[in-house]
């Protein structure tokens, strides 16, 4: 998802810096968009750790002088029955799923509020609203998700700063790719679209949320699932 991100926004004409841990994947993104004539770079970010995160905005700033768009897109998922959680686990999940969204959004709040706008976009899940089967850490981040969002769309009101959280459902993604694959997990047939979702279908939420067109948006969320949490059907209704 977040290289569907990167790539749309800069088909769109954004100079977009692509934060990783992992360093070689956050290059080979750098190099697709620039073959297609966008334009980026990549610095290497721990979302765990505060201060990476700050050292990536102030580079950001070194380099290009504003940040308009955040879009915190770092998750992680386990699992692993509740009984089975560790405290190990429960740590890891909320400090990649909910500390790294706010650390992110803490440190670029500053840059956009001195610039007078600017939009912040949370990737969240659908588990941020119901539980999920041996989820419980991963699912208890993702609902902090959906708090945090409202929760700095208030603080951030009349600032002409916008804060939304997109809750992607079944998404064929490498995470999910041994689902998506298996001929017996019918998910996308489970939506209301009738198919799977793709990353592309992520991207183009979030491009609407970074566009002018959303500017009276803010403290809500998008559910990108195919519909599948609006209309849940018993077995033989539909």
């Amino acid at each position: 998802m977040g290289q569907a991100i990167c790539q749309t926004f800069a088909q769109q004409g954004a100079t977009v810096i692509v934060a990783d841990i992992q360093d070689e994947l956050a290059a080979t993104v750098v190099s697709a968009i620039a073959r297609s004539g966008g334009k980026a770079s990549a610095v290497h970010a721990d979302v765990t750790d505060e201060s990476s995160v700050r050292r990536l905005v102030a580079e950001t700033l070194q380099s290009y002088g504003r940040l308009d768009i955040l879009v915190s897109n770092a998750g992680a998922r386990l699992i692993k029955p509740f009984i089975e959680h560790t405290k190990d686990d429960w740590d890891r999940m909320l400090s990649i799923n909910l500390s790294g969204h706010f650390f992110c959004a803490k440190a670029v709040a500053p840059a956009m509020l001195e610039q007078g706008k600017g939009k912040i976009i949370i990737n969240g899940s659908i588990a941020s609203f119901i539980g999920r089967p041996n989820r419980v850490a991963y699912c208890a981040a993702k609902a902090g998700l959906l708090g945090l969002t409202r929760a700095m769309a208030i603080d951030l009101r009349h600032r002409n700063i916008c804060v939304n959280m997109l809750a992607p459902g079944s998404i064929a993604t490498p995470l999910n790719v041994e689902a998506a694959e298996d001929p017996d997990t019918d998910w996308g047939g489970e939506t209301l679209a009738g198919r799977w979702g793709s990353a592309a279908d992520v991207a183009q939420a979030a491009l609407f949320l970074a566009s002018e067109e959303s500017n009276y948006i803010t403290g809500t969320e998008i559910k990108v699932d195919g519909g599948w949490l609006a209309a849940r059907a018993r077995h033989r209704e539909l």
